[in-house]
């Protein structure tokens, strides 16, 4: 309905031109009888009103064409736009997904790693824990040989 409305301005002042035109005042008939000057003078009146309506006609349909011609314009300009605009939403749900499953990767590997360290810290913690009893089996013989020199 909104795509008229133009349509319609466009062709208010040629209506009211055509009405006008359409609607010639003729010369009022003093005699009864119709003279052959007032017939005459009656036909003039009628082709400068048809002249007056087809030019006014005329007027009207090169004004309806440049509408229709700007709408459709206009409709392909918008359908061009919104065909780039899903062409870009899919670009985007496609880096989207792609993000998605990197992150996830991303979270995956970091859980590895954690895992791994996790494990690195226990395997230091016992070599730590070895390396103490080893030193203080080693004090003890230390001790134990010092006491048996003593002797």
């Amino acid at each position: 309905m909104a795509v008229w409305i133009p349509v319609l301005k466009a062709a208010l002042p040629y209506v009211s031109n055509l009405v006008a035109t359409a609607l010639p005042v003729f010369t009022s008939k003093k005699e009864q009888e119709a003279s052959a000057e007032l017939v005459a003078r009656q036909i003039a009146e009628l082709q400068t009103a048809v002249t007056g309506n087809a030019e006014a006609v005329k007027g009207l349909a090169a004004q309806l064409e440049k509408t229709i011609t700007a709408l459709e314009a206009g409709e392909s300009d918008l359908s061009r736009r919104f065909a780039g605009l899903q062409e870009g939403l899919g670009r985007c749900e496609s880096a989207a997904s792609l993000l998605q499953a990197q992150t996830s990767r991303q979270e995956s590997g970091a859980a590895a790693m954690q895992i791994r360290i996790d494990a690195l810290d226990q395997q230091l913690a016992s070599e730590r824990r070895r390396g103490i009893a080893i030193a203080l089996v080693a004090a003890l013989a230390l001790i134990v040989a010092v006491f048996a020199l003593l002797r």
